[in-house]
């Protein structure tokens, strides 16, 4: 159950930031077709784009929630100070200390 769960926010936090980034994209492109055209047309694209990177922030937020959610129920925290790969090389500066 908790592993389907937290695979599941996982999912859901792909796609919400996947979403935010295509619409930044899309707004990338209306503000550089806007630059080009000039004029009212330009700023009237300029205010559509602005309202489009509203939602995007408001998705991404929503997709960072969920994959805060998906650390801390799937107990994987990827910021740790412990070694968990006890059969990685080490670095040469490691055996150096000893």
């Amino acid at each position: 159950m908790k592993k389907a769960l937290a695979n599941i926010l996982a999912h859901l936090f792909g796609l919400l930031v996947l979403i935010a980034v295509l619409i930044g994209a899309l707004d990338a492109c209306m503000l550089f077709v806007g630059f080009v055209i000039g004029g009212s047309g330009a700023a009237h694209l300029a205010l559509w784009g602005k309202k489009l990177l509203d939602y995007a922030i408001k998705i991404a937020a929503l997709g960072v929630l969920f994959g805060l959610l998906n650390f801390y129920i799937g107990g994987q925290h990827e910021l740790t100070l412990k070694n968990d790969n006890l059969d990685s090389p080490e670095l040469p500066e490691a055996k150096k200390a000893r």
